[in-house]
């Protein structure tokens, strides 16, 4: 799965063609990390790898309420990660599983010049990220909030910083479609999404 700042990065975007840019709705974007893992993403096997289930989370969250517009958001990019993104440039093989972590890795250089590229708000997001009503992984969490401040000088292995920039940039607006898709079906949903 991408690391935490894709994450924001997308839900920047996504919040921005979509008009919400609360505290619940981030929070909500990083939830899926930071809650039991078996809990969070309802996986089902395609291919080499266990995708996200969108539509358990489709028809199972309230998506009049920020904090679940945000999980979904954070759903969506993981699905899209795996299956547009990875699938397509290492289609035999999981990196996620390489035994060097070298992927892990790649999260780590590329972190500062994605923040920076994407002009990320790390103080309003810190301050989003403080305080969560429901209970989380606190060491989760603290090295998800710290990751956003991180600055690691090093050569990635399978990711780079251009073709993912683009890939976060036209994912966002897929998934910003696919958001005012779900208004359709879901009415709630007109309070927020404009």
């Amino acid at each position: 799965m991408p690391n935490i700042s894709a994450h924001m990065i997308v839900a920047s975007e996504v919040g921005k063609i979509l008009g919400i840019n609360t505290y619940d709705y981030y929070r909500g974007n990083l939830l899926p990390d930071i809650i039991k893992k078996e809990d969070s993403h309802h996986r089902i096997i395609e291919g080499l790898y266990c995708i996200p289930d969108i539509n358990y989370f489709i028809n199972n969250l309230d998506l009049s309420k920020d904090i679940n517009i945000g999980y979904l958001v954070h759903i969506l990019l993981d699905y899209h990660y795996l299956h547009d993104y990875m699938i397509k440039m290492y289609p035999d093989r999981n990196v996620f599983i390489e035994p060097d972590k070298s992927l892990y890795h790649d999260y780590d250089y590329l972190n500062y010049d994605l923040v920076t590229k994407f002009n990320l708000d790390i103080d309003y997001l810190s301050k989003a990220l403080a305080y969560f009503p429901m209970k989380v992984d606190k060491k989760k969490l603290k090295k998800n909030v710290d990751f956003l401040k991180q600055n690691t000088i090093g050569k990635t292995k399978y990711l780079d910083l251009d073709s993912f920039s683009k890939f976060l940039s036209s994912v966002s607006i897929i998934i910003s479609e696919e958001m005012r898709e779900y208004v359709n079906k879901y009415r709630n949903m007109h309070v927020r999404i404009r």
